[in-house]
């Protein structure tokens, strides 16, 4: 009889602690945090740093985010979800010390037919001034080569403006496009003029 009172309180603390739902995430595991806001931020959460108020959590960011050392605490009534997630075994690119890049896009070879040959100049410009200006005009003409209309467009150059004013970060393309806007200008003032 002692035998079996012993063997059934073993089986239902087992089966309590099976269906008794998580508690709180304890220091070393992974975890998501989700705001109010619908942000998210991944960590390690960790314990508190000594100053950290007693009612919060802190989250180590270093293995997520390679390159950032450092920690962030949270306080427990600014954290509307909290999912926990498996740690991460497998190395990750970034943690082999790699360089990792994203390919640029396709680059399109420019159309032959859409630049003119400069003509060659009967003399060679005298001034300085002249010479800058006939490098200025080549760079432009290639560069309107380089990115045609109607892909390219004042507009375009406008998206892209908004796009980095949303703090969004524009592809290697757009970028030199936006840098190099007047030189495209004046590129496409040229072919317009034959």
């Amino acid at each position: 009889m002692m035998l079996t009172l012993g063997l059934l309180s073993v089986l239902v603390g087992s089966a309590a602690a099976q269906d008794a739902p998580p508690g709180d995430p304890a220091p070393g595991d992974r975890i998501e945090i989700t705001f109010a806001s619908g942000g998210t931020v991944i960590g390690i959460l960790v314990a508190p740093a000594r100053h950290a108020p007693p009612a919060s959590w802190t989250l180590d960011l270093a293995s997520e985010f390679p390159g950032l050392v450092g920690t962030l605490t949270v306080p427990k009534h600014d954290i509307q979800k909290i999912r926990k997630l498996r740690i991460v075994q497998q190395p990750r690119v970034c943690d082999l010390g790699l360089n990792f890049r994203t390919p640029d896009p396709v680059q399109r070879k420019p159309a032959t037919a859409a630049v003119a040959p400069d003509p060659a100049p009967s003399q060679p410009p005298a001034d300085d001034a002249a010479r800058k200006t006939d490098e200025e005009m080549r760079k432009a003409r290639e560069m309107y080569a380089r990115f045609p209309s109607p892909d390219w467009s004042p507009e375009r150059y406008n998206m892209i403006r908004v796009k980095q004013y949303r703090g969004q970060l524009p592809t290697p393309m757009e970028r030199e496009f936006a840098q190099a806007f007047d030189l495209w200008v004046k590129g496409r003032d040229a072919a317009n003029q034959k």
